[in-house]
């Protein structure tokens, strides 16, 4: 009796075990459809439309992803407003062939010759390898216009506190772009209408590489020229501060005492103080100065200079007098 409870309770025991992995309802296949671009950026430059989109890695499911199908088309407006089913059936579909794919990011550029006058709309969408889909990225609108002409014979030189830039063009609208030398990032630092710039955002021992591109606005966004020659150039400072202005002297009983107005000059150094035309005091930065070694009886004739960090000197200002009585 006690071996056929013992078996009995073994028995209960084993089948409470093997109801631990009891795998409950079975889960519907993955539909494995990639998740939607929502980066896709379309331009015009020169004669050339240019897109690109980071490529989905991951399934709504969040699994992984690889090679998905993706499908890239340009086309224009439909016929009584947005449709996109109606917009996709009439549009062109850029071959996926084309696409050049780098660390998950596509671009392509087809000739916009094609569509020039015309405004097309750009879309992507991915499906996944059972031709599953989460529908159209954003799309893109620009309008295309016959290509811009490059910008041609960038040169710079020096000017004071500044770089100032120079090139042809037939077109009014211009970006210029700039970075330090041996930098990677570019940086947007101007839109002008006249073909020439003056970059006073500069100090003076660096280099810097600059570029322009001509642009003409369609819509809410801008058909681009291709990029100038890039241009390195390295500023020297050659301009000397402004003569120092407002000199005054007043005589002291022992002194005569000179005050004058301040430069302003953002490379602004020093000031040099002249008696009789040889230097009676440099280094000062401070509008002001005393003279202690004066002898009564004696007229005296004072001017000041300035000069910046790189030892540039400025005129002198104009002579004033003082007698020492």
């Amino acid at each position: 009796m006690r071996t056929r409870l013992s078996a009995a309770i073994l028995l209960v025991s084993g089948l409470f075990l093997s109801g631990c992995g009891y795998p409950g309802e079975p889960l519907p296949p993955a539909l494995r459809r990639p998740v939607p671009v929502t980066d896709l950026a379309a331009l015009q430059r020169g004669g050339n439309i240019y897109i690109r989109f980071t490529v989905p890695t991951k399934t709504t499911e969040n699994l992984a992803l690889e090679d998905p199908d993706l499908e890239v088309r340009i086309g224009g407006m439909p016929d009584g407003g947005w449709n996109p089913d109606v917009w996709a059936q009439n549009s062109t579909r850029i071959p996926q062939g084309r696409l050049k794919i780098d660390v998950h990011v596509a671009s392509v550029e087809i000739p916009s010759a094609p569509y020039t006058g015309k405004t097309q709309i750009v879309g992507v969408r991915a499906r996944g390898p059972k031709g599953t889909t989460t529908g159209w990225s954003n799309f893109e609108t620009i309008g295309i216009v016959a290509p811009l002409p490059t910008p041609q014979g960038l040169e710079a030189r020096d000017a004071a506190d500044a770089v100032r830039l120079d090139w042809h063009a037939t077109t009014n609208d211009f970006r210029v772009f700039r970075r330090e030398a041996g930098t990677t990032e570019w940086s947007f630092i101007a839109s002008i209408q006249k073909p020439t710039y003056l970059d006073s955002d500069i100090t003076y021992g660096k280099e810097y590489e600059y570029f322009v591109q001509a642009v003409e606005k369609t819509g809410d966004r801008y058909a681009e020229s291709e990029l100038s020659t890039f241009l390195k150039f390295k500023p020297v400072d050659r301009f000397p501060p402004v003569a120092p202005s407002g000199l005054v002297a007043v005589v002291g009983t022992r002194t005569v005492e000179l005050v004058w107005d301040r430069n302003a000059e953002r490379d602004f150094g020093s000031y040099r103080v002249y008696r009789d035309g040889k230097i009676v005091s440099e280094g000062g930065s401070a509008p002001a100065f005393s003279d202690p070694s004066v002898v009564a009886g004696t007229k005296y004739s004072y001017q000041v200079t300035a000069l910046d960090t790189a030892g540039n000197e400025s005129a002198r200002s104009i002579a004033v007098e003082a007698l020492v009585r």
